[in-house]
């Protein structure tokens, strides 16, 4: 399931470079008949939308990279618990098997 979510969000962000690429250029030609200066603001005013969408998608890839990366963890950690509860359960009923000899040898 989070590989289609990586896919549509690589994908999105393709897209977004996109838009910022043609952005940039649309802008940069509308405003040149103004002066270089102008058409160059104009050009990082058009990448901007596209930058936008670049730091929306990158921010949501980073989140479910969070997320898979914790649900991992918490996977390990409970592997751990349990080996570790392991080992304690089988002491324990080694002990309670120790009490109940000690006691059958005393009578």
């Amino acid at each position: 399931m989070h590989k289609s979510y990586q896919k549509i969000l690589s994908f999105m962000q393709g897209a977004s470079w996109g838009a910022v690429v043609v952005g940039a250029y649309l802008f940069f030609n509308l405003f040149l008949p103004l002066g270089l200066i102008f058409a160059l603001m104009g050009a990082l005013f058009g990448a901007s939308v596209g930058l936008l969408l670049v730091f929306f998608f990158e921010m949501a890839h980073l989140k479910l990279q969070i997320y898979k990366e914790s649900r991992e963890q918490t996977r390990l950690l409970k592997k751990i618990v349990r080996d570790l509860e392991s080992p304690l359960s089988l002491m324990s009923e080694k002990r309670t098997d120790e009490q109940t000899v000690e006691k059958l040898s005393d009578h």
